[in-house]
Order: structure tokens, then C-alpha cells, then sequence
């Protein structure tokens, strides 16, 4: 009875020794050694031994795994991808692989050559061996990502962080689809654990940024594009947001500051942020009277693209001014110059200049009296010009301001100058009043007399 028993189990422990001796021991020794060849980086002489191999014994599933690993390292992806098919087709077991490591190889090899379909199947291939295996999960995903196909993306990025929850490349991923879908809660949920397990994760930071900055946090998204800055990836962008953060905050300087940060890294790089950056550098000068530098980045724009936006309609809109040199040279000079044609400019009205003080770059104060020779008997009564050198538009408020100045000086009138044409508001708050209003195309008027006399 004993004996009965005995003999299948010693049969069963015999079998499994002669697996294991076959499957371990007797590998082929002179593949073993060309294997040894191909991981020391010695293709060329590995190649002709295998060949040589094939021609004389047949080609073994082995030999053929080795001269797709020759072609692979050598990147003939084409004549690899060709031998690790035909391993697969001998549908025999290699001692030298597995059938895992001959898949993972020929996506690496359909990658290379942008044979994404081909990948995928055999990525899928992969899936059934290990449905559990977050590194191929995350390629798929990847893969429908680049392709524009979001919905499976997402279902693949999700099996990955199921595969495994700390997987900072998934959930960055998700979090940046979940913002641009308008689903800001999961997004928030998702990039915040991407920053806990990453503190260098600048995909996560960029899009927490966008997150706040929408919200208007500004603050926290200064710090999260601050974070995200520091990848050559987000760098640009993230001084383009931190620029638009500070110009919501009325910070100018700062955002001019960070405009001009992401120009210069965006050069010779990446031509579409560079456009968008001197459109918001553009605007922000724009906005803050500044024609001159806003002319400047729309003429930099229109000689890249003039087709972009409304550039072209900018620049005609401005285009008496950028052909105006005086104009230019009142908008641009520098201080001493500057004061030069404000000198000009009074005394072609027929004043005296007495004081002259800048409030910072763009106003000027100036206190004058009628010249002797002109009227003798008001000469020490002041005049009160006040001059803006920024190109925006005064309405009704700027004008009661000036009154009020003009009266806390002790002036028996006021003059106020600007670039640009006053609005009707303030046109009409002059009416029977002792104001003048000097804009516009009467400026230009005058810088073109002054030069004649200069």
C-alpha cells in the first residue's frame, strides 16, 4: 500500500527536478555566453555568432530573442521588432526571457517608431500577464492622452492609481484633465495628493496655480506658479500667470516684471507662449497709458503673426501715433530731454516756467507765470500746467482734480496736457471755466511748431 503511494510522488518529484535542471541548468551555454556579449555592449561580434547559429543548428526561440536584443541596442527597431515577433509566433518557452520582457520590449520598439496602435495591442497583451502592473497602466493612459481620446485616459490613469495610490504621474494627470473639464473639486483632491508625495511635482503646482488664480487667490497661485517655475516645462507659463496675478492685484511693476521674465525665456523656444505673452504685456501697457511699449510688443507680434487676434486692428488704430515722431519722443524720452520739451511747450504757450516736479514718470507739475513781454502786469500771477505722458483717455474726475490743485496753489488758471484726446465729460466741465485742455491732436500740433522753432 505503501509502495503504491510512493512511486507517483517520487515520479512527481522527479519531474519537477528535470523542469528545473532543464529550465536552469541547461541553458544553452554557448547562448549564454553570447548573452553575457549583448549585456556588455558587444552587438556587432554578437550578431555574427547568432547568425551563424541559426544558419547551422536552427533558429531556437533563444537565438532569436538575442539578435532581437542585438537590433534593439543597436536601434534597428524594425529588424528587432521582426525577431521578437517571431519569438512569439514559435509559441515555445525561452529559457532565456519570459514572454513579458519580449512584449515589453516591442513596445519600446513601436514607441520609438511611432507605431502607437501596434503598442497599444501589445500593451494590452501585457495587461492580461499582470492586470495589476501600474508602470504599463500609466503607458496606456498616456497613450490615449496624447491621442485625445480623454475618457479612456482617465479610466487608465484611474486603474493606475488603483494599481498604486501614491502614483504622482497619475495623479497629476488626472487633475490637470479634471481642471480643464471644469470638475474643480476632483481636481483640487487629486493635485494636492500629488504635491504631498512631490514636492517637485510642477505639473500639480502649475494647475493648483490655475486652480487659485480662477478663484482669485492670488496669492496662493503666485506660490503654487513660483513652485511650478522651476521646471523648464512649466517655467514660461508660470511667469505668465504670475505676471496676470499681479496685474489683477494692480501691481504693475511686478507683473511687467514677470511679462518680461517669460519673454525672454520664451525666445527661440516656444514661439506661441512668446505671442502670448507680449498680447498681455501689450495690453497691460495699454491699459496703463504706456502706447509707446504697447505699440512696441504689437509690432514684435505682427512681424511674427500678423493674423494674430486683433493686432493689426491695434496698430491701425494707433497708427498716427506710431507715425508721429514728436508724439514718440514725448511719450518715450528720458527726463532731461524730456524737461527740454516741456520747456518748449510752455514757452510756446507764453508762459515762464518757474517749478517743474514729477510725480514718478508719468505726471508733471509745472508752475509758470505769463511771460514780462507779453503782459507786464500779470507777471507774478501762476499758472498751474499740469502734464501727463501716459496715453489714457481723462474724463471729468482727472479735470476736478487739477481744479483743486490749481486752487491749493494759489493759480489763477490751469492747463492740463495729455497725449491723447480728453473724454466729452471733461470737455464739458471746462466750459466757462479758467481751464485748458491740451490733447491729443492740438499736442501734436504744437510739438510739430516746436520743433519748427528749434
Amino acid at each position: 500500500m505503501k509502495i503504491t503511494f510512493f512511486i507517483p510522488g517520487f515520479i512527481i518529484i522527479l519531474i519537477a527536478l528535470l523542469f528545473l535542471y532543464y529550465r536552469f541548468y541547461r541553458r544553452p551555454k554557448q547562448l549564454q555566453k553570447i548573452y553575457e556579449q549583448i549585456l556588455a555592449d558587444d552587438t556587432r561580434n554578437s550578431i555574427r555568432d547568432l547568425k551563424a547559429i541559426i544558419i547551422k543548428q536552427g533558429g531556437s526561440i533563444d537565438a532569436h530573442f538575442l539578435l532581437a536584443e542585438c537590433y534593439r541596442r543597436e536601434r534597428n527597431y524594425q529588424m528587432a521588432i521582426v525577431e521578437y515577433r517571431y519569438c512569439l509566433n514559435l509559441n515555445k518557452k525561452p529559457f532565456l526571457t519570459t514572454e513579458k520582457e519580449i512584449r515589453e520590449a516591442l513596445v519600446e520598439c513601436y514607441l520609438l517608431l511611432h507605431k502607437i496602435d501596434e503598442a497599444l495591442q501589445q500593451l494590452f497583451e501585457l495587461t492580461r500577464i499582470e492586470p495589476g502592473n501600474a508602470k504599463n497602466l500609466l503607458k496606456i493612459a498616456k497613450i490615449f492622452y496624447a491621442l485625445g481620446n480623454l475618457e479612456h485616459a482617465v479610466t487608465y490613469f484611474d486603474r493606475t492609481v488603483k494599481a498604486d495610490p501614491v502614483n504622482i504621474e497619475s495623479l497629476s494627470y488626472l487633475g490637470m484633465i479634471m481642471f480643464h473639464a471644469n470638475q474643480i473639486k476632483e481636481a483640487i483632491g487629486y493635485l494636492t495628493r500629488a504635491v504631498k508625495y512631490d514636492k517637485k511635482n510642477y505639473r500639480a503646482y502649475y494647475y493648483l496655480g490655475r486652480i487659485y488664480m480662477d478663484g482669485r487667490d492670488f496669492s496662493k497661485a503666485i506660490t503654487c506658479f513660483e513652485a511650478s517655475q522651476a521646471s523648464p516645462e512649466y517655467k514660461i507659463r508660470a511667469f505668465l500667470q504670475k505676471g496676470s496675478c499681479y496685474s489683477e492685484m494692480n501691481e504693475i511693476e511686478n507683473a511687467l516684471n514677470e511679462y518680461k521674465k517669460s519673454i525672454a525665456s520664451a525666445k527661440g523656444k516656444d514661439q506661441n507662449l512668446l505671442l502670448i505673452t507680449r498680447y498681455a504685456l501689450g495690453d497691460l501697457f495699454e491699459k496703463n497709458g504706456k502706447l509707446a511699449e504697447a505699440i512696441e510688443q504689437w509690432e514684435g507680434i505682427y512681424k511674427t503673426k500678423p493674423s494674430y487676434k486683433d493686432i493689426a486692428q491695434k496698430l491701425e488704430k494707433y497708427h498716427a501715433l506710431r507715425a508721429d515722431d514728436n508724439m514718440k519722443d514725448f511719450l518715450v524720452s528720458p527726463t532731461p530731454i524730456f524737461d527740454g520739451i516741456l520747456f518748449d511747450i510752455v514757452k510756446y504757450l507764453g508762459y515762464q516756467l518757474l517749478d517743474i516736479k514729477h510725480i514718478g514718470t508719468s505726471i508733471i507739475n509745472i508752475i509758470a507765470t505769463p511771460q514780462v513781454t507779453v503782459i507786464r502786469y500779470v507777471k507774478r500771477q501762476r499758472i498751474y500746467i499740469k502734464v501727463y505722458r501716459d496715453a489714457k483717455s481723462l474724463g471729468v474726475d482727472a479735470i476736478k482734480n487739477l481744479v483743486e490743485e490749481s486752487k491749493a496753489l494759489r493759480c489763477i488758471s490751469a492747463i492740463c496736457v495729455s497725449p491723447v484726446n480728453f473724454r466729452s465729460d471733461a470737455k464739458k466741465f471746462t466750459t466757462a471755466r479758467q481751464i485748458r485742455l491740451i490733447g491729443g491732436d492740438e499736442l501734436a500740433t504744437i510739438l510739430a511748431e516746436v520743433k519748427k522753432v528749434s
